[in-house]
């Protein structure tokens, strides 16, 4: 491939990221962009050094062609032999630098600029090579001279042992020359009061000025220079930061507030250093320039400000009989501060300032760990001291380099491995004896005080416990990172309590406020105040856990049921903060290792907890067993009188399902979700067994054998309407998991499967005890003679949802699993019964029959409505909030690209969105906000390409226009007449306008070769489910065809809000970040006018003859490219999409558990994901209805049951009324008895009589009559 040598700009890397779930074309795409980029470098470095190689005259040869390094080295030698001596007397070099010296304290208009570029110019055109000594003022003069002193003299360079008065001379302008860039780089800024601020240079502004000093100084000294600069930068920002934060706080609140204000500052600043220094220098100089300038100025002056704020706070809190005189003083230069004596403690701090220290530390370790990722970011390398950046480098002692020599210090510091040093944490030091106390005393005393008021409370009759919900408390900046990563554990949100115990929440609110300060205290010297926060841990969790148990003792003697379900909570809230704490506090340090929580804390409240739970299921059981489902009357079977005449069921089975509701409205209010779930399964699934032993060994008499039909006809009722909240998905619910067997087997509990056969018996029951006579002896005898009995499914089937709502759960349902108007129905009544938000069920219900539910929510929004106008504006704002979710929502699953354009396309089409999406660009005009989703999107892809172009700009000007200024302000005549003749100097003619026209077009020719070589990794960086929607959307725009017939509809748009971008100055400083002169903005707009011509668009006015140039010039260079290029970014327009939907599939059905894990995975790692998922959920429950129908078709029902065991159906047949001694029995139905007591039975004899009736009544509410079956269905087929 031929390199364009004109064009280097084309390869260079662009933040174009191709999202992480993408189309296999994409990642070709990005592999053959990537691949081609590295040998276009490689070749381009190989070409340079040829041609560099052909101009300085080589002629040798070589069996084997030299490597890069070895054509480096040669070339560098080569180089200065190439320079020409310099032959003149010493005179003349004094006078030429007297000259300089003289123009440079005149009063001539940027003659600092002019000098410099003469001086470079003198460089690289004769060869001079001036003096780059150490400035006799700077520390490293000396060593320097005893270097150089030793070095070989190279020939062609001005002699650096010239005379003492040259050498002052050139230093003097050296001196001016440098106040000039140093003022550049650091000058007085007006907004900010006090010392001098950073200006507002450009990175690159401030790497030519670095790189002009290294022109005129070492490159040690310069660094050592601008450190002191910045240095001041950083004390200029904390001083301003607290200045702004005196106003109503004082002592350590107001360090507080100041270091969080000035965190994010300094994180910027030192970001943009980050790729200042990272041009200029190695990495281990730029690790040493970090330490020095920023990390270690920081930690003095906080040192420094602690030692203040202890003086004052150790004069406010002492008591007035201690003797204070003894407090020395240390220097506000010392980086260590006061260290207190531990005897005897001269004052104790507060609670209130020791929430501040917390904030501190809280808000330092937040900057720890933003330097830390910035570093590694931007200079890769390992910059923690976990393991050394350079294999077999160990880091050094400072008191083994301590005992080097000067000499051997010089050698070993290249290297040496450095790393960041964090010393802010020495700064707490003198405080470690009176934060130790105070951690213990604030901890206790927290403590102490909440379970007193406890007790208050509870002595005082107030039996319920006290409830706090949990809460994830919000912070105001940015530096809490590190205190919000304190508060939180690694369980997710279904596995936390949802409401706890107050007096716990307040005592663990205060252990979490300080887990901060307990992990900052890692080091030895300060490790006595993690010790500390351990051990009040510690009493406090056992104080905690001892209240707990003391209360659940109560229950339910003299506390009601529900306060288990708090404190159940409540344990497991403490245990997972206290894993929390431990994993926290872990520490790789072998000191700091020895410190931290110990194992039995966590184990008792485990142990609690397994205790609790077994405590909270085995009473509700119980209350079932021995009271809820004892019911006398209900139960009395022989009595010949009807229940209620039929119309009603027991009231043991309502109360149950009453108690049941109830139950998991308590566990849902408090209990992890998942947990809450598992103690519902166990309860419903023993107290169902206890039901389905019960009406197995019922023997009703003919008017209460209605009753056994009515009863568990309502229980199967119940435990479907209770299922909907014990399943995670619909094929839980509908279909036997193979693998619950082998789960219940191994000692796990599966009570969907459990329940499944539970009902599945009392349908059989059902059916054979209270099924009309008739039908059951026709099923069993007739029919059963007439053909063979249906094998039973190999895979066990759920026939009792089939029986009581046939309509929902199909036989091809229970078969095949719900599919069509009933699974969306079932996965919404699953979402809407579940204890918290399901994403998975969520994800799969959005995406269910081509996104069929968001289309229904669409549809009942505002956005659907004719009169959207009248609409308030609460209404129009959530309409809006819920678009916005569901746009982010689904423009993020790249598995499933057309999921988009599926849910939008009605209301798209019924709002004419479409013509939205072909003007775009246009941001006069005010448009629906989904189109306001859609461009934010596209001008994300696009603000990466503006962000190099403007780049490419200032980087022009900045090599082009300073040689301009030499000519606009030209070199004084007495100045070029004292350069010496010997050098051969020629004065660069003044570029006249053809020349600056001829690079201005250069300049265009390139940016948009960047631009169409950059234009498909910016297409194939945009979402598939994007570029699907203008896929659909161009074919709604025939009336566009002939504009879009060359680029499509999303290349249309996105160069759209591109010319748009470059036509917007105010969008380009604002992307940039840099304020850009006239001359960048006329450019930028002739290189907006080139993209359009290059796309066809029409041009407002007569198109500039430039524009022409450009088109034409890159045409030349490359014939059709520009065609090439537009035709390799709309192929990713629509065949990797369409590849994408065909090969990976779109309906639900296809959607498997690993693709919907990965969408979330997707979802969740976007910023926002999670909260948009559940502002669509609460949306849904909002929205939510069910209805059920039901109804019994024996002939259907009966067949099924011709192959069940023989023992289980004569069991039940006995259990009959028809069966029972004396019943009066018509005469055919007497036959009928006699067939089947023969069949089955084995005798006509009767069985012996039942069993007594069981227990006590309960009352219990009448059940909907339209529903209970009565006398009449006897001998009637529904």
């Amino acid at each position: 491939m031929e390199w364009p040598e004109d064009f280097a700009e084309d390869h260079a890397f662009v933040e174009l990221l191709v999202p992480g779930v993408s189309s296999d074309l994409d990642f070709e795409q990005l592999m053959k962009d990537t691949e081609e980029k590295l040998n276009l470098n490689a070749n381009s470095i190989e070409q340079q050094l040829k041609e560099l190689q052909a101009k300085i005259g080589d002629s040798r040869t070589a069996e084997r062609p030299l490597s890069p390094t070895e054509w480096l080295q040669w070339f560098s030698l080569k180089t200065q032999q190439s320079v020409r001596p310099v032959t003149q007397g010493h005179q003349e070099l004094m006078d030429f630098f007297r000259a300089l010296q003289q123009y440079l304290r005149s009063e001539e208009e940027s003659k600092e600029e002019v000098t410099l570029q003469l001086l470079l110019n003198l460089s690289s055109q004769c060869g001079i090579c001036f003096p780059c000594n150490h400035s006799s003022s700077s520390p490293l003069s000396s060593l320097h001279s005893q270097l150089t002193a030793s070095s070989i003299q190279l020939l062609h360079t001005v002699r650096e042992d010239a005379s003492l008065e040259i050498q002052e001379v050139w230093d003097d302008v050296r001196l001016q020359l440098r106040r000039y860039l140093m003022d550049r780089l650091f000058s007085r800024s007006p907004d900010l009061p006090g010392p001098r601020q950073t200006t507002d240079l450009s990175i690159l502004e401030r790497v030519q000025c670095l790189q002009q000093m290294f022109f005129l100084y070492p490159e040690s000294e310069v660094l050592q220079l601008y450190q002191g600069l910045k240095r001041q930068y950083v004390l200029g920002i904390l001083h301003s930061t607290l200045s702004a934060s005196q106003i109503g706080e004082t002592g350590f609140d107001r360090l507080a507030m100041g270091f969080c204000s000035m965190v994010p500052i300094l994180s910027q600043a030192l970001k943009e250093e980050l790729h200042v220094l990272s041009a200029l220098a190695e990495p281990q100089t730029i690790l040493g320039f970090i330490n020095e300038a920023y990390l270690n100025t920081v930690a003095t002056e906080f040192a420094s400000l602690m030692e203040r704020e202890c003086e004052t706070a150790h004069r406010d809190n002492t008591a007035p009989s201690v003797k204070t005189k003894k407090y020395s003083v240390r220097s506000r230069a010392t980086v260590a501060p006061l260290e207190l004596p531990t005897k005897s403690r001269s004052f104790s701090l507060t609670s209130h300032q020791l929430r501040a220290l917390t904030q501190l530390a809280c808000t330092l370790l937040g900057f720890e760990s933003d330097v830390k990722e910035l570093v590694t970011n931007t200079i890769f390398i390992d910059c923690t001291g976990d393991t050394p950046p350079i294999k077999g480098i160990l880091k050094k002692s400072k008191k083994d380099s301590d005992n080097t020599t000067e000499s051997k210090k010089s050698t070993t510091e290249t290297t040496k491995a450095k790393v960041l040093e964090f010393n802010w944490r020495s700064a707490f030091k003198g405080l470690v004896p009176h934060m130790e106390h105070c951690v213990k005393v604030v901890l206790d005393n927290v403590c102490a005080k909440n379970l007193q008021q406890e007790e208050e409370l509870h002595s005082s009759g107030h039996i319920s416990v006290s409830l706090s919900l949990i809460t994830r408390p919000t912070f105001n900046t940015a530096s809490n990172t590190h205190l919000r990563e304190d508060t939180f554990s690694s369980y997710s949100e279904t596995e936390t309590p949802r409401m706890i115990a107050k007096f716990c929440g307040a005592i663990m609110t205060e252990m979490d406020a300080l887990l901060p300060l307990a992990a900052a205290c890692n080091e030895s010297s300060l490790l006595q105040v993690r010790s500390s926060f351990i051990e009040s841990c510690g009493r406090a969790a056992f104080a905690m856990l001892g209240r707990l148990q003391e209360r659940a003792l109560e229950v339910p003697s003299s506390a009601p049921l529900k306060n288990l379900h708090a404190l159940l909570a409540t344990c497991i809230y403490v245990h997972q903060r206290l894993e929390h704490y431990s994993a926290r506090l872990k520490d790789s340090s072998t000191a700091a290792a020895k410190i931290t929580l110990t194992p039995l804390p966590v184990q008792k409240y485990k142990d609690t907890v397994e205790a609790m739970r077994e405590q909270l299921t085995s009473y509700c059981i119980q209350a079932c067993y021995t009271c809820i489902l004892q019911d006398a009357e209900s139960h009395h079977w022989a009595d010949p009188k009807p229940f209620y005449e039929g119309e009603r069921c027991s009231f043991s089975v309502q109360m149950w399902f009453y108690f049941l509701c109830g139950l998991r409205s308590d566990l849902w209010a408090v209990l992890p979700a998942e947990l809450a779930r598992d103690v519902l399964g166990q309860v419903l699934t023993d107290t169902l067994q206890l039901l389905v032993r019960r009406y197995a060994r019922a023997r009703a008499s003919y008017r209460r054998h209605l009753q056994i039909r009515c009863d568990i006809t309502a229980m199967l009722l119940y435990v479907e309407h209770l299922m909907w909240s014990l399943c995670e998905s619909p094929e839980t619910l509908v279909r036997y998991n193979p693998s619950s067997v082998i789960t219940i087997i191994a000692g796990g509990s599966d009570w969907p499967y459990q329940i499944h056969n539970l009902c599945e018996q009392l349908l059989t029951v059902l059916v054979i005890v209270t099924a009309p006579l008739s039908l059951l002896h026709r099923t069993f005898m007739i029919d059963a003679a007439k053909e063979t009995s249906p094998d039973p499914p190999t895979i066990p089937v759920i026939r009792w949802l089939n029986a009581i709502n046939p309509d929902v759960f199909t036989e091809q349902a229970i078969r095949d699993g719900l599919m069509g108007q009933a699974s969306l129905a079932c996965q919404l009544r699953l979402l809407t019964s579940d204890p918290g938000c399901n994403p998975k069920l969520l994800l799969q219900m959005l995406l269910y029959r081509d996104c069929h539910l968001p289309r229904i929510l669409l549809e009942n929004s505002y956005f659907s409505q004719e009169n959207s106008s009248e609409m308030s504006t609460e209404s129009c704002k959530a309409g809006d909030d819920f678009m916005i979710s569901l746009f982010n929502l689904f423009s993020c699953l790249n598995i499933v690209p057309k999921a988009l354009t599926q849910a939008l396309q009605p209301y798209l089409e019924r709002a004419h969105i479409w013509e939205h999406l072909y003007t775009l660009a246009d941001t006069t005009r005010t448009v629906p906000v989904v189109v306001s989703c859609v461009r934010d999107i596209v001008t994300k892809s696009t603000n990466s390409l503006l962000l190099h172009l403007v780049s490419m700009v200032l980087g022009w000007q900045a090599t082009e226009e300073p040689g301009a200024a030499l000519f606009k302000h030209t070199v004084p005549e007495n100045v070029l007449a004292k350069i010496p003749k010997d050098w051969n100097y020629t004065p660069l003619d003044v570029k006249g306008k053809d020349t600056v026209a001829k690079t201005i077009i250069s300049l265009a020719i390139q940016a948009l070769s960047f631009i169409f070589t950059n234009l498909p990794m910016a297409v194939a960086s945009l979402p598939l489910p994007i570029r699907f929607l203008f896929q659909v959307a161009e074919k709604h725009l025939s009336q566009h065809a002939r504009q879009l017939r060359l680029v499509g509809l999303l290349i249309w748009a996105l160069l759209g809000c591109l010319i748009q971008g470059l036509e917007d100055p105010d969008t380009l400083e604002q992307i940039s970040g840099l304020a850009l002169d006239r001359s960048a903005k006329d450019r930028l707009s002739l290189l907006a006018e080139c993209v359009q011509a290059a796309i066809g668009i029409q041009q407002k006015g007569v198109p500039k003859p430039s524009v022409h140039k450009v088109i034409q010039a890159l045409e030349e260079k490359r014939p059709k490219w520009t065609q090439l290029q537009l035709q390799k970014a709309r192929k990713l327009c629509s065949d990797s999409v369409f590849e994408q939907g065909s090969e990976r599939g779109l309906a639900a059905a296809e959607l498997t558990e690993q693709k919907i894990g990965l969408m979330l995975l997707e979802v969740c790692h976007k910023a926002g994901g999670s909260s948009y998922l559940r502002q669509i959920y609460h949306i849904i429950q909002g929205n939510e209805s069910a209805v059920v129908d039901w109804a019994w078709d024996w002939a259907r029902l009966l067949p099924a049951y011709q192959g069940m065991s023989r023992v289980t159906f004569r069991a039940l047949l006995a259990n009959r009324w028809e069966m029972q001694e004396g019943a009066q029995l018509e005469d055919g139905e007497k036959a009928m008895v006699e067939e089947l007591e023969k069949a089955f039975l084995g005798c006509c004899c009767t069985p012996g009589p039942q069993n007594p009736p069981e227990a006590d009544e309960t009352p219990g509410k009448q059940a909907q009559g339209k529903t209970q079956p009565s006398a009449s269905d006897e001998g009637s087929t529904p």
